[in-house]
């Protein structure tokens, strides 16, 4: 072989080993500037699952503390170092109306409207309308009332009726009217007396229910009796010791009987009442006459009566004491 040849074969080989080197080169390259990229890839997606990392020589671990928000009235440090002012966000809240609103203003309208009737005058009574009184003053029932001066809202019709029956006996029946904004009118019904009746010093009235008041002013028609003694309990079961109103005094059959006897009563006569012969007269002939307690068979009383007298009269009897308390047994006294 030539050396020319073999000076070729030599230069053929160099030539492609070069060739390959610069490919392995290459290749080389490629796969490393392939590798980082993959690497951060797999670090990322095993990022999370890392824990405390631990290196040659060195133990590092990792701390996650939870801070609050830095609040904005405080202010805040720039990344210069200088101080900024703090962010002040004013927020105005969102007013919503709804039911409860409406329940709210209601209740307000209400409050207000139950302090002007507790307190502004025209919601006071100043006075009051007094009806039906004849014998009682207009001022002494309205100082009674117990209401002057004070709120209509508080009125007690009931309270009104106690005041006047308590302080005046005399007074059977009481209606009470009010009206907005502080009208208050009262008709009152007095008892209409009959009878005077006079025991130990004392007077008092009597209506035609057997009913008791103290006297009021003067009445010319009234029948006068003088009582030797209280009339007959009441068994009606009627409380006698009652003290606001008329008090119950004799039954209503006694009253009609002494209603009776009035009608018949001799001139210059006047009824008493004894508590063992009932309602009489004393007779201006000098002698007391007695019909007993009961109503029942006046005329008839009466008949016998007159029967009787003109049976003394004829026989110059004088009698002191005479009783037709039962008709068919009528007697007489001469000495007391």
């Amino acid at each position: 072989m030539s050396q020319d040849r073999q000076t070729q074969s030599r230069a053929e080989t160099l030539r492609k080993r070069r060739e390959e080197e610069h490919k392995r080169r290459e290749t080389l390259t490629q796969k490393l500037t392939r590798q980082p990229a993959a690497a951060t890839t797999r670090a990322k997606k095993s990022a999370p699952r890392s824990s405390p990392t631990v290196t040659p020589g060195r133990l590092r671990r990792r701390y996650d503390a939870a801070m609050s928000q830095p609040s904005p009235y405080y202010g805040r440090a720039s990344s210069r170092g200088s101080f900024q002012a703090p962010d002040i966000a004013i927020s105005i809240p969102k007013v919503e109306f709804g039911p409860r609103w409406i329940s709210f203003l209601i209740l307000i309208v209400c409050a207000a409207a139950l302090v002007n009737m507790w307190t502004m005058d025209p919601f006071i009574v100043r006075s009051a309308e007094i009806h039906g009184n004849v014998r009682i003053g207009t001022p002494e029932i309205v100082a009674a009332l117990g209401v002057i001066n004070h709120p209509a809202a508080l009125l007690n019709p009931d309270q009104i009726v106690y005041n006047l029956q308590y302080s005046f006996p005399d007074i059977s029946a009481v209606q009470i009217e009010t009206f907005l904004p502080a009208g208050l009118i009262v008709t009152i019904v007095e008892r209409q007396p009959i009878v005077a009746w006079n025991q130990d010093g004392k007077t008092v009235w009597l209506d035609a229910q057997g009913f008791a008041f103290p006297p009021r002013g003067e009445i010319d028609t009234l029948v006068t009796i003088t009582a030797a003694g209280s009339p007959p309990a009441l068994g009606d079961g009627t409380d006698v010791s009652q003290t606001v109103g008329a008090r119950p005094f004799l039954s209503s059959e006694l009253a009609t009987a002494i209603t009776g006897l009035s009608a018949v009563l001799p001139d210059g006569a006047s009824l008493v009442y004894d508590p063992k012969y009932g309602m009489g007269w004393e007779d201006p002939g000098g002698w007391r006459a007695f019909f007993g307690s009961a109503p029942g068979d006046m005329n008839t009383k009466l008949l016998v009566y007159k029967n009787l007298v003109n049976y003394l009269s004829e026989n110059n009897i004088q009698p002191q004491l005479i009783s037709v308390e039962f008709p068919n047994a009528p007697f007489y006294r001469v000495e007391q």
